[in-house]
C-alpha cells in the first residue's frame, strides 16, 4: 500500500500539481513570481550559525510565531532565520528584518528539488507551523537526519495534500517521519494519537497567543491613529460583505443616539470590496488617503494588510467577520486586548478559541439586526459590564501563554 501511494503521490499528483501551477501562472502574477523566484534559495550564502528553518503555508502562520523568533533573537542572535512560504501572501508581506534573515519559497515537492533544497540550506532543525507538511520534504530531512517538528499543529488533514487526494494513510505515512508534533489543545492531540503514529506527541498550546501578548504590551508605543477624543470605538475586523450587511444600518441607527466611531479593516482589500464598504457606510476617511497625525473624527476603512492587530488597541468594542461565511476568523487577538467581541451566530463553532469565549460570556454571535443594536446599546451605555467582558477576554488569552517559550528551550536552545 506504501509503495502504491508514494507512486501516485509522485507520479499522479506532483506533476498535476506542477501543471496547474503553470497554467496558473500565466494568469495571475502572485503565481508567476513564484515561479520565477522558485531558485533564489540558491542565492542564501553557505551556513556560519546554527540554522533555523520555519515554514509555514502563508503569512498568518508565520505572524503566530513571531514571538518565538523574538526570543531567538534576543538569546541568540548569531542563529540565522530562514522563512519559507508556499504562499506568495506570506513571502511578500514578511519584510521586517527582524523576523528573517533569509525568505525563500518552498520548492514544489520534486524529491530533485526538495534533496537540492535541503542540501543548500542545510538547516540544523525545520519547524512546519499547523499544517503545510510535504511528504518528499520531510522524508529527505527524516533521511538526513535533520529534525522536523510540527508546532502548533492542529488535526486539519483536510487542508492537506494528503488527505485531499491520497487519504489517511498516505498522511499517517508523512506524520510518522516527524522528530515530534506539538498540539494546540487535547482535542488534537487526541486526534494525532488515534492514528497511531509512534511519534512524540505533545501538547504545548499556541504560539499566537504570545505573540497577541507581545503586541498588546507594546501597543501604546503604537501611534498609527489620532483619534478624536469623546468617541467610543468600534473595530471590525476580517470582514465581509456578510458581515457589513448585518452591521452598517446598525450603526447609522446607533449614531445617532451615541457617539461612535467605527473602523472597518475588511478581508480582502481589493477595489471591490472597498467600493461595497464606502456605499454601506457613508462617511468616512480612507487609511491610504490619511496623513501622518491627521485627526481621525470619522469612521475609517483601512485598505492596507498587517495592521488589525494593531488596531485592536484603539477598540471599546470588537466585531470579527467570516461566521457567515466558512468560519470566524482570529477573535483571540481583541480578546488580548481586553474588550467584548461580537461575531456572527453561524460558523463560529469552527473556533474552539470562539466557543470558549461564548461559554464565558466574551464572544456575542449575532443573528439579527435587532439582536445587535440591543446589545451594542447596552454596552454602550454600561461601562462596567463593558470592562468586566473585556477582562474576562483579556484572563483567557493570558492563560494560555508561554508555548513559545517551551518551543525554544526545547527545540532551538540545546542544538
Amino acid at each position: 500500500m506504501q509503495l502504491f501511494l508514494k507512486l501516485i503521490y509522485n507520479l499522479l499528483a506532483l506533476p498535476l500539481l506542477f501543471i496547474y501551477s503553470k497554467l496558473m501562472s500565466l494568469m495571475n502574477d502572485k503565481v508567476k513570481q513564484r515561479e520565477e523566484l522558485a531558485n533564489n534559495y540558491l542565492d542564501i550564502p553557505p551556513k556560519k550559525n546554527k540554522r533555523v528553518l520555519i515554514h509555514t503555508s502563508s503569512m498568518g502562520e508565520y505572524e503566530q510565531i513571531k514571538y518565538l523568533v523574538e526570543l531567538v533573537r534576543e538569546s541568540e542572535p548569531d542563529t540565522e532565520i530562514i522563512a519559507s512560504f508556499f504562499s506568495p501572501s506570506g513571502y511578500n508581506n514578511l519584510n521586517d528584518k527582524l523576523y528573517y534573515d533569509f525568505k525563500v519559497y518552498l520548492p514544489l515537492d520534486f524529491k530533485t528539488r526538495v534533496k537540492k533544497f535541503i542540501d543548500h540550506l542545510e538547516p540544523d532543525i525545520v519547524l512546519v507551523v499547523r499544517y503545510d507538511l510535504w511528504y518528499n520534504f520531510v522524508r529527505y530531512l527524516n533521511k538526513n537526519n535533520t529534525p522536523v517538528y510540527l508546532i502548533n499543529a492542529t488535526y486539519t488533514i483536510s487542508k492537506s495534500l494528503g488527505k485531499k487526494f491520497l487519504g489517511v494513510k498516505f498522511y499517517k505515512m508523512l506524520l510518522k517521519r516527524l522528530s515530534g508534533i506539538y498540539c494546540v489543545n487535547e482535542y488534537h492531540k487526541r486526534k494525532f494519537e488515534s492514528i497511531n503514529l509512534n511519534v512524540p506527541i505533545e501538547l504545548v498550546q499556541d504560539t499566537r497567543y504570545d505573540r497577541i501578548i507581545s503586541r498588546v504590551e507594546h501597543a501604546s508605543k503604537n501611534e498609527l491613529l489620532n483619534i478624536v477624543e469623546g468617541k467610543k470605538i468600534l473595530v471590525v475586523g476580517s470582514s465581509w460583505k456578510m458581515d457589513i450587511r448585518l452591521l452598517s444600518d446598525v450603526i447609522k441607527k446607533i449614531k445617532k443616539k451615541y457617539p461612535l466611531l467605527v473602523i472597518y479593516v475588511p478581508h480582502e482589500i481589493d477595489d471591490k470590496t472597498i467600493e461595497h464598504l464606502k456605499n454601506r457606510i457613508g462617511e468616512h476617511y480612507l487609511y491610504s488617503e490619511i496623513t501622518k497625525n491627521q485627526l481621525i473624527d470619522k469612521d475609517l476603512i483601512v485598505n492596507e494588510i498587517g495592521l488589525l492587530l494593531d488596531l485592536y488597541k484603539f477598540a471599546d468594542l470588537a466585531y470579527v467577520g467570516g461566521a457567515f461565511g466558512s468560519g470566524v476568523h482570529s477573535v483571540t487577538e481583541p480578546a488580548g486586548y481586553g474588550v467584548p467581541i461580537f461575531c456572527g451566530n453561524q460558523h463560529y463553532k469552527n473556533s474552539e478559541d470562539a466557543r470558549k469565549l461564548v461559554e464565558i460570556g466574551g464572544l456575542i454571535p449575532m443573528g439579527s439586526t435587532k439582536q445587535f443594536y440591543d446589545k451594542l446599546k447596552d454596552l454602550l451605555e454600561d461601562e462596567n459590564e463593558r470592562k468586566m467582558i473585556g477582562l474576562m477576554n483579556k484572563e483567557f488569552v493570558y492563560s494560555h501563554s508561554g508555548s513559545s517559550q517551551i518551543v525554544y528551550n526545547n527545540l532551538i536552545k540545546p542544538l
